[in-house]
């Protein structure tokens, strides 16, 4: 008896198969990675508290020369809240301004105190105020409180309160980064998270503690010290 032949499949049959399902599948993961993007918060990006930190570049001194700097690479964007995490403290300066002179001192001593747990930035402007006239020089005499006639106008660098400051110094005496941190004038400073949302901004008077400034805002949010 002779045997039946299975009838063979239609040729490209198959492949057709192949090919709806895998379009199948890339559209399917096409909308369900839509759905996720549309209904993601979306983050601000600003100095204001719950707002992505405003990201920069510039040449910076770190004590033995100027070297490329860029805030983002200090970010954990995996870091939440609980998790242990480097907090970053960013502060505007003029080497001019007596506010920011005194304010030295104080800074030095956060950065002793807490340096094991946030990374401190200055970022130094020039105000665009008679009499205010900095370098690259001046910025590296007022950190390093070495003598250069010039800080606070017409004082002595040396002569800063304070100890030698040991953390990055920015150099954006060209105010390019004043606009997207809406510089209120110097000095200012704000307090980042490790992932880069900003945590406490001392213009928002009305989010604190009565009376509270940056140690405060230390102590309350990093804690531990």
């Amino acid at each position: 008896m002779a045997r039946r032949r299975r009838a063979a499949a239609p040729k490209g049959r198959d492949d057709d198969v192949r090919l709806i399902a895998a379009l199948v599948t890339f559209g399917v993961t096409s909308m369900i990675l839509m759905a996720v993007m549309l209904l993601a918060p979306i983050v601000k990006v600003g100095p204001s508290e719950g707002e992505l930190a405003p990201d920069f570049s510039a040449q910076a001194y770190n004590g033995g020369g100027w070297e490329d700097f860029r805030l983002s690479e200090l970010f954990d964007k995996g870091w939440e809240s609980g998790d242990e995490g480097n907090w970053i403290v960013v502060q505007y300066i003029d080497t001019d301004c007596p506010y920011c002179w005194s304010e030295g001192e104080l800074m030095g001593q956060l950065h002793s105190q807490w340096n094991q747990k946030v990374t401190f930035v200055t970022v130094v402007v020039e105000l665009e105020i008679q009499g205010h006239s900095s370098s690259r020089e001046e910025v590296e005499a007022f950190r390093d409180k070495t003598s250069f006639d010039g800080c606070k106008t017409n004082s002595n660098c040396a002569d800063r309160p304070g100890n030698t400051h040991s953390w990055t110094y920015v150099d954006d005496l060209n105010l390019r980064t004043s606009g997207d941190w809406e510089l209120p004038g110097t000095p200012f400073s704000a307090l980042l998270q490790p992932d880069v949302i900003v945590a406490w901004n001392p213009q928002q008077l009305g989010n604190h503690p009565d009376g509270e400034e940056m140690e405060g805002a230390l102590q309350r949010l990093v804690g531990g010290s």
